[in-house]
């Protein structure tokens, strides 16, 4: 079981798929050591085109969402 902690950087393709991030998701949280825990000490840094955040701050698990440069 690995024990990942810190920052992941990952670069998509540009038709990157929900079910592909899914995966992508998947697989650092089992780095992480534990899938039931959630990410643990795993910063998880979604960027791109910025949507309306009123709706994501509504999603379970998000506490805020903030959009910029």
């Amino acid at each position: 079981m690995a024990n990942l902690r810190g920052a992941v950087h990952i670069r998509v393709a540009e038709k990157v798929t929900l079910d592909h991030l899914h995966t992508i998701i998947d697989q650092i949280a089992g780095l992480s050591g534990c899938r039931a825990c959630g990410l643990l000490g795993i910063d998880l840094r979604l960027m791109g085109d910025p949507v309306e955040a009123a709706d994501i701050v509504k999603l379970p698990g998000v506490k805020s969402a903030t959009f910029g440069p």
